[in-house]
Protein backbone atom coordinates (compact mmCIF):
# COMPACT_ATOMS: atom_id res chain seq x y z
CA UNK A 1 0.00 0.00 0.00
CA UNK A 2 1.25 3.56 -0.92
CA UNK A 3 1.71 5.79 2.15
CA UNK A 4 -0.23 8.66 1.48
CA UNK A 5 1.32 12.22 2.99
CA UNK A 6 -0.07 15.36 2.97
CA UNK A 7 1.80 18.23 1.48
CA UNK A 8 1.49 21.15 4.08
CA UNK A 9 2.35 23.46 1.25
CA UNK A 10 -0.86 22.63 -0.79
CA UNK A 11 -2.73 22.83 2.20
CA UNK A 12 -2.40 26.30 3.17
CA UNK A 13 -2.13 27.49 -0.27
CA UNK A 14 1.20 26.45 -1.78
CA UNK A 15 2.88 29.21 0.53
CA UNK A 16 5.77 28.54 3.62
CA UNK A 17 4.86 31.69 4.63
CA UNK A 18 2.25 30.85 6.24
CA UNK A 19 4.15 28.76 8.43
CA UNK A 20 6.33 31.27 9.19
CA UNK A 21 3.40 33.56 10.21
CA UNK A 22 2.42 30.78 12.94
CA UNK A 23 6.05 30.72 13.97
CA UNK A 24 6.00 34.55 14.42
CA UNK A 25 3.03 34.42 16.37
CA UNK A 26 4.00 31.92 18.41
CA UNK A 27 7.68 33.36 19.07
CA UNK A 28 5.67 37.13 19.96
CA UNK A 29 3.24 35.28 22.71
CA UNK A 30 6.07 33.03 24.02
CA UNK A 31 8.49 36.79 24.62
CA UNK A 32 5.29 38.49 26.16
CA UNK A 33 4.28 35.74 28.23
CA UNK A 34 8.23 35.52 29.34
CA UNK A 35 8.71 39.24 30.07
CA UNK A 36 4.96 39.13 32.06
CA UNK A 37 6.03 36.52 34.16
CA UNK A 38 9.61 37.41 34.64
CA UNK A 39 10.11 40.40 34.43
CA UNK A 40 13.94 39.13 33.47
CA UNK A 41 15.60 41.70 31.35
CA UNK A 42 18.28 38.85 30.62
CA UNK A 43 15.97 36.25 29.63
CA UNK A 44 13.86 38.00 27.75
CA UNK A 45 17.36 39.29 25.40
CA UNK A 46 18.14 35.94 24.94
CA UNK A 47 14.67 34.61 24.15
CA UNK A 48 14.27 37.26 21.74
CA UNK A 49 17.77 36.71 20.51
CA UNK A 50 17.30 32.87 20.26
CA UNK A 51 13.68 33.62 18.37
CA UNK A 52 15.34 35.96 15.76
CA UNK A 53 18.24 33.72 15.06
CA UNK A 54 15.57 30.14 14.43
CA UNK A 55 14.16 32.39 11.94
CA UNK A 56 17.47 33.69 10.76
CA UNK A 57 18.63 30.35 9.99
CA UNK A 58 15.33 29.21 8.54
CA UNK A 59 15.13 32.06 6.41
CA UNK A 60 18.32 31.06 4.61
CA UNK A 61 17.68 27.36 4.28
CA UNK A 62 13.61 28.16 2.83
CA UNK A 63 14.46 26.74 -0.72
CA UNK A 64 15.89 23.76 0.64
CA UNK A 65 13.80 22.68 3.28
CA UNK A 66 11.53 19.78 2.57
CA UNK A 67 8.14 20.70 3.46
CA UNK A 68 6.00 17.57 3.61
CA UNK A 69 4.58 15.53 6.96
CA UNK A 70 2.07 12.66 6.99
CA UNK A 71 -1.36 12.94 8.85
CA UNK A 72 -0.31 11.42 12.37
CA UNK A 73 2.56 13.84 12.32
CA UNK A 74 0.51 17.23 11.50
CA UNK A 75 -2.09 16.25 14.21
CA UNK A 76 0.62 15.47 16.60
CA UNK A 77 2.21 19.10 15.91
CA UNK A 78 -0.72 20.57 16.10
CA UNK A 79 -2.29 18.97 19.42
CA UNK A 80 1.79 20.06 21.14
CA UNK A 81 1.15 23.98 20.07
CA UNK A 82 -2.58 24.08 21.31
CA UNK A 83 -1.73 22.29 24.18
CA UNK A 84 1.12 24.98 25.44
CA UNK A 85 -1.02 27.40 23.97
CA UNK A 86 -4.05 26.90 26.55
CA UNK A 87 -1.63 26.44 29.24
CA UNK A 88 0.46 29.11 28.34
CA UNK A 89 -2.96 30.93 29.02
CA UNK A 90 -3.45 30.33 32.73
CA UNK A 91 -0.10 30.14 34.03
CA UNK A 92 1.06 31.34 37.67
CA UNK A 93 4.26 33.25 38.52
CA UNK A 94 5.28 30.11 39.95
CA UNK A 95 5.13 28.75 36.80
CA UNK A 96 7.16 30.71 34.69
CA UNK A 97 9.62 27.76 33.95
CA UNK A 98 7.00 26.27 31.93
CA UNK A 99 7.15 28.92 29.41
CA UNK A 100 10.94 27.40 28.59
CA UNK A 101 9.56 24.05 28.46
CA UNK A 102 6.59 25.54 25.92
CA UNK A 103 9.51 26.52 23.98
CA UNK A 104 10.65 23.51 23.06
CA UNK A 105 6.67 22.12 22.60
CA UNK A 106 6.40 24.64 19.98
CA UNK A 107 9.24 24.20 18.09
CA UNK A 108 8.57 20.58 17.68
CA UNK A 109 5.27 20.98 16.64
CA UNK A 110 6.28 23.50 14.03
CA UNK A 111 8.62 20.87 12.30
CA UNK A 112 6.09 18.18 12.66
CA UNK A 113 3.32 20.06 11.28
CA UNK A 114 5.79 21.27 8.35
CA UNK A 115 8.37 18.43 7.83
CA UNK A 116 6.63 15.27 9.91
CA UNK A 117 8.98 12.95 12.15
CA UNK A 118 10.93 11.96 9.31
CA UNK A 119 12.10 15.73 8.75
CA UNK A 120 13.00 16.72 11.89
CA UNK A 121 17.06 15.95 11.23
CA UNK A 122 16.45 19.05 8.72
CA UNK A 123 16.63 21.33 11.98
CA UNK A 124 19.03 20.06 13.67
CA UNK A 125 20.79 23.46 14.18
CA UNK A 126 17.56 25.00 15.40
CA UNK A 127 16.79 22.20 18.10
CA UNK A 128 20.33 23.17 19.72
CA UNK A 129 19.18 26.65 19.93
CA UNK A 130 15.61 26.20 21.11
CA UNK A 131 18.00 23.49 24.00
CA UNK A 132 19.70 27.06 25.30
CA UNK A 133 16.45 28.12 25.95
CA UNK A 134 15.26 25.27 27.66
CA UNK A 135 18.40 24.31 29.24
CA UNK A 136 17.34 25.54 33.29
CA UNK A 137 19.68 28.17 33.98
CA UNK A 138 19.93 27.46 38.01
CA UNK A 139 21.34 23.61 37.25
CA UNK A 140 23.89 25.09 35.29
CA UNK A 141 24.56 27.67 37.93
CA UNK A 142 24.70 25.22 40.92
CA UNK A 143 26.80 22.73 38.74
CA UNK A 144 29.39 25.62 37.28
CA UNK A 145 29.75 27.10 40.65
CA UNK A 146 30.77 23.53 42.13
CA UNK A 147 33.26 23.00 39.30
CA UNK A 148 34.39 26.64 39.20
CA UNK A 149 34.63 28.82 42.02
CA UNK A 150 34.00 32.30 40.41
CA UNK A 151 33.26 34.21 43.78
CA UNK A 152 37.39 33.10 44.68
CA UNK A 153 37.71 34.71 40.88
CA UNK A 154 36.08 37.55 41.15
CA UNK A 155 37.31 38.79 44.91
CA UNK A 156 40.74 37.94 43.06
CA UNK A 157 40.09 39.81 40.41
CA UNK A 158 38.47 43.17 42.10
CA UNK A 159 41.36 43.11 44.88
CA UNK A 160 43.94 43.87 42.17
CA UNK A 161 41.87 46.24 40.23
CA UNK A 162 41.20 48.24 43.11
CA UNK A 163 45.07 47.93 43.87
CA UNK A 164 45.74 48.94 40.65
CA UNK A 165 43.93 51.59 41.15
CA UNK A 166 45.37 52.88 44.59
CA UNK A 167 43.58 51.93 46.71
CA UNK A 168 44.39 50.08 49.97
CA UNK A 169 42.90 46.91 49.63
CA UNK A 170 43.42 43.09 50.89
CA UNK A 171 41.35 40.14 50.45
CA UNK A 172 40.75 37.01 52.64
CA UNK A 173 38.87 34.55 51.41
CA UNK A 174 35.55 35.77 49.10
CA UNK A 175 36.15 39.12 51.06
CA UNK A 176 37.61 42.27 49.42
CA UNK A 177 38.73 44.48 52.62
CA UNK A 178 39.15 48.22 52.41
CA UNK A 179 40.50 50.27 55.48
CA UNK A 180 36.90 51.66 56.70
CA UNK A 181 34.50 48.31 54.93
CA UNK A 182 34.20 45.19 53.07
CA UNK A 183 32.33 42.85 51.02
CA UNK A 184 31.77 39.23 50.72
CA UNK A 185 31.43 38.27 47.44
CA UNK A 186 28.55 35.39 47.21
CA UNK A 187 27.81 33.06 44.22
CA UNK A 188 25.22 35.93 42.81
CA UNK A 189 27.10 38.28 42.70
CA UNK A 190 30.92 36.32 41.07
CA UNK A 191 29.32 36.79 37.70
CA UNK A 192 28.20 33.98 36.76
CA UNK A 193 25.02 34.59 35.30
CA UNK A 194 26.39 37.24 32.77
CA UNK A 195 29.01 34.72 31.96
CA UNK A 196 26.52 31.70 31.66
CA UNK A 197 24.45 34.72 29.26
CA UNK A 198 26.85 35.81 27.12
CA UNK A 199 28.16 32.15 26.42
CA UNK A 200 24.62 31.11 24.95
CA UNK A 201 24.77 34.68 23.00
CA UNK A 202 27.94 33.70 21.69
CA UNK A 203 26.93 30.41 20.66
CA UNK A 204 23.72 31.23 19.13
CA UNK A 205 25.90 33.58 16.77
CA UNK A 206 28.18 30.55 15.69
CA UNK A 207 25.44 29.09 14.93
CA UNK A 208 23.97 31.62 12.86
CA UNK A 209 27.00 33.01 11.25
CA UNK A 210 29.24 30.44 9.62
CA UNK A 211 33.27 30.79 10.64
CA UNK A 212 36.52 29.51 11.01
CA UNK A 213 36.72 26.96 14.08
CA UNK A 214 39.62 29.01 15.93
CA UNK A 215 36.57 31.82 15.41
CA UNK A 216 33.81 29.38 17.15
CA UNK A 217 36.29 29.19 20.02
CA UNK A 218 37.39 32.43 20.30
CA UNK A 219 33.94 34.02 20.57
CA UNK A 220 32.24 32.52 23.47
CA UNK A 221 35.81 32.37 25.01
CA UNK A 222 36.19 36.27 24.99
CA UNK A 223 31.62 36.88 25.80
CA UNK A 224 32.55 34.64 28.89
CA UNK A 225 35.97 36.69 29.91
CA UNK A 226 34.32 40.11 29.25
CA UNK A 227 31.09 39.00 31.33
CA UNK A 228 33.68 38.22 34.22
CA UNK A 229 35.72 41.91 33.87
CA UNK A 230 32.79 43.92 33.78
CA UNK A 231 31.37 42.29 36.91
CA UNK A 232 34.75 42.33 38.35
CA UNK A 233 33.88 46.51 38.09
CA UNK A 234 30.74 46.37 39.57
CA UNK A 235 32.41 44.18 42.23
CA UNK A 236 35.03 46.78 42.60
CA UNK A 237 32.24 49.54 42.69
CA UNK A 238 30.37 48.04 45.71
CA UNK A 239 33.60 47.51 47.72
CA UNK A 240 34.34 50.93 47.39
CA UNK A 241 30.91 52.35 48.06
CA UNK A 242 30.48 50.67 51.51
CA UNK A 243 34.30 51.77 52.22
CA UNK A 244 32.66 55.28 52.32
CA UNK A 245 29.66 54.55 53.90
CA UNK A 246 27.38 55.41 51.11
CA UNK A 247 24.95 52.52 51.83
CA UNK A 248 21.97 53.75 49.61
CA UNK A 249 24.48 53.74 46.27
CA UNK A 250 25.33 50.30 47.64
CA UNK A 251 22.13 48.73 47.74
CA UNK A 252 21.43 50.10 44.38
CA UNK A 253 24.45 48.68 42.76
CA UNK A 254 23.61 45.26 44.45
CA UNK A 255 20.27 45.11 43.89
CA UNK A 256 18.45 44.06 40.46
CA UNK A 257 18.46 47.62 39.22
CA UNK A 258 22.29 47.67 39.33
CA UNK A 259 22.67 44.25 38.04
CA UNK A 260 20.50 45.06 35.51
CA UNK A 261 22.72 48.05 34.01
CA UNK A 262 25.78 46.18 34.05
CA UNK A 263 24.38 43.09 32.40
CA UNK A 264 23.08 45.93 29.81
CA UNK A 265 26.63 47.18 29.26
CA UNK A 266 27.69 43.60 28.72
CA UNK A 267 25.61 42.78 25.89
CA UNK A 268 25.70 46.05 24.59
CA UNK A 269 30.02 45.67 24.42
CA UNK A 270 29.46 41.96 22.92
CA UNK A 271 27.46 43.09 20.71
CA UNK A 272 30.03 45.34 19.73
CA UNK A 273 32.29 42.61 19.32
CA UNK A 274 30.10 40.40 17.50
CA UNK A 275 29.26 43.47 14.76
CA UNK A 276 33.72 43.17 14.35
CA UNK A 277 33.43 39.29 14.10
CA UNK A 278 30.91 39.55 11.41
CA UNK A 279 32.75 42.48 9.21
CA UNK A 280 35.96 40.73 9.67
CA UNK A 281 33.77 37.19 8.45
CA UNK A 282 32.26 39.92 5.55
CA UNK A 283 35.24 40.45 4.34
CA UNK A 284 36.83 37.12 4.16
CA UNK A 285 34.00 34.88 2.78
CA UNK A 286 31.40 37.65 1.16
CA UNK A 287 29.65 34.66 0.00
CA UNK A 288 28.57 33.35 3.87
CA UNK A 289 27.02 36.52 4.37
CA UNK A 290 24.28 36.74 1.65
CA UNK A 291 20.70 35.95 2.52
Amino acid sequence: MKKRTVTVGRLLGNSKLWLFAIAFGIAAVQVILTWKLTRDSDRLSLTVLSWCALFSLLWKKRNTLKVESDIFSTLFGIFLIATSLIKSTSLFWFESSFIKIAVLFFALGLALIASGFNGLKQYLQEFIIVLLLVIPEELLLQQLENLINTSLLAAKFSTFMLWYLGFTVSRQGVNVILPNGAIEIYAGCSGLNAMLLLLRLSLLFVLVFPTELYKKILLPTAGVLLAFLINGIRVALMAVLVASSNQQAFEYWHGSEGNQIFSTISILVFGILCQLFLHENKLEHPENMEF
